[in-house]
């Protein structure tokens, strides 16, 4: 009898233990995948350690191949995302291999909501130490940049005319090709958790 009136006891502890491992494994995953987003090496506030503190001086090259920058380099091209335009950056990467710009503009998302780029600036450094993707085994000759900034964006949503302030951090950065071509992209985030990404390109203007 004392081994029949344990049991229910027994069973409510199974099920409370099963319970707390369920809880736990999922705070785990949950942790685990929020380090691995934080900690994605593409992500490009985890390559701020790129970008040279006030009076350092830039390296030039780091192989015979890569591109050097002889002259101030300016570009005026249009951000876009998923072909839909965000706005305009105007950038200009110097001989020392400091690079500098601002985004500015407005745009319609998907979702019925006005964009206003009231402020967006950024500063930063030319890094040929970083390898081009999938280089193994060649040349390099494209030179990486990355720049960090921050930004103030007034969202109207359309229907209802209600706005707000958004602000955050700036990434701009990218390659600049053997011809001059720059390829790079725009990096927006509120926390450093989630981000949006808009893409842009071009010749220099000069």
């Amino acid at each position: 009898m004392q081994d029949g009136a344990n049991q229910p006891v027994y069973n409510v502890w199974l099920r409370f233990s099963a319970i707390i491992l369920a809880l736990a494994l999922a705070v785990v995953l949950v942790v685990r995948s929020f380090l691995q987003g934080s900690l994605d090496p593409n992500l490009p506030w985890n390559e701020e350690f790129r970008i040279l503190k006030e009076g350092q001086t830039v390296k030039q090259r780091s192989s015979a191949e890569q591109t050097t920058i002889g002259q101030v380099l300016r570009y005026k091209a249009d951000a876009e995302q998923g072909g839909s335009p965000r706005g305009q950056v105007n950038i200009l990467i110097y001989p020392d291999g400091i690079v500098k710009g601002v985004w500015n503009g407005e745009y319609d998302t998907g979702d019925g909501t006005h964009c206003l780029v009231m402020a967006a600036s950024f500063k930063g450094n030319i890094d040929p130490t970083k390898p081009y993707p999938n280089a193994e085994g060649k040349k390099q000759s494209q030179v990486y940049f990355i720049t960090k900034g921050t930004f103030v964006i007034l969202e109207t949503r359309m229907e209802s005319g209600k706005s707000r302030s958004i602000t955050g951090y700036v990434y701009v950065r990218g390659w600049l090709e053997p011809d001059y071509t720059a390829v790079g992209e725009v990096v927006v985030t509120e926390n450093r958790k989630t981000c949006e990404i808009f893409s842009w390109g071009g010749l220099p203007a000069n």
